[in-house]
């Protein structure tokens, strides 16, 4: 342990995370967890399972913000229930998918995919990707169902959220930009929930560990979550008065530098 030092580093970094995720629109997991392996990392833990925790943190920490997220969009109308309720079976299923395999991977490779995903992420930003709509109703129930596995099982394998599948796909079926934001969100609750059992009841975890259950490390959770909620405000206030567009391409910069190092070093 170094002193106070990942105590601060876990404090900025729910304020980063939640700042990005407010003034950007993006998934506060993204920062979360590279944040996370790096400051575990430096908190000695076991290199076997620093990734895992940094996974599993990451998603116990999507409750909170989960939670407060489809609260403020349900009270504005934005979250379209009939979506959320027939994609909803498949992503729980991805979820638990994802998390098996995430337990079945060696930290190494965990890192390796993540720093590809946000590689992938990175340059969606760099060209600023927007599908265009192409249907203006859903596809058949079986195609929801894939998609939505597709979101759940990228989520319980890398904790983070689905909104780099999610959005594109109700875009893609023709859904207000607004109602795209808050279904999109809304899929969050499920998949913070279902996954953060199944990391809690995770028998290869760090429970031996102080401060552990399963994969979960209570301290980053508890530390995180509230200042991840308070800069997810900042952000949306910020978003109003600074230009989106220059500080997409930084943090796309950043998420491929980040992507980069995990990839490389």
């Amino acid at each position: 342990m170094m002193g106070i030092l990942p105590w601060v580093l876990l404090v900025a970094l729910g304020l980063t995370a939640g700042t990005a995720a407010g003034l950007l629109g993006i998934g506060g997991g993204m920062l979360v967890v590279p944040g996370l392996f790096y400051i575990f990392n430096l908190m000695g833990f076991p290199p076997s399972l620093v990734m895992h925790v940094a996974i599993a943190t990451s998603m116990s920490i999507m409750v909170c913000t989960a939670t407060s997220s489809i609260l403020a969009h349900h009270s504005k109308g934005d979250v379209q229930w009939g979506v959320f309720w027939k994609i909803v079976p498949g992503i729980l299923l991805g979820v638990l998918l994802g998390a098996a395999l995430d337990n079945t991977l060696s930290s190494h490779w965990l890192k390796i995919i993540f720093g590809l995903f946000l590689l992938l992420i990175s340059i969606k930003l760099l060209l600023d990707f927007k599908p265009q709509p192409k249907s203006e109703t859903l596809p058949r129930l079986a195609i929801i169902n894939v998609v939505g596995l597709g979101i759940g099982f990228k989520s319980g394998l890398l904790g983070v959220g689905g909104g780099a599948i999610s959005v594109p796909f109700l875009i893609y079926c023709g859904l207000p930009m607004y109602e795209v934001v808050g279904t999109s969100s809304s899929f969050s609750l499920p998949i913070s929930i279902l996954g953060t059992l199944a990391f809690l009841l995770s028998s290869q975890g760090g429970a031996s560990l102080p401060g552990f259950t399963g994969y979960i490390y209570w301290p980053a959770l508890l530390l995180i979550a509230p200042f991840t909620i308070l800069g997810a405000f900042w952000g949306t206030t910020l978003s109003h008065v600074i230009s989106g567009e220059k500080l997409r391409t930084a943090f796309a910069l950043f998420l491929l530098l980040i992507s980069l190092n995990m990839l490389f070093f």
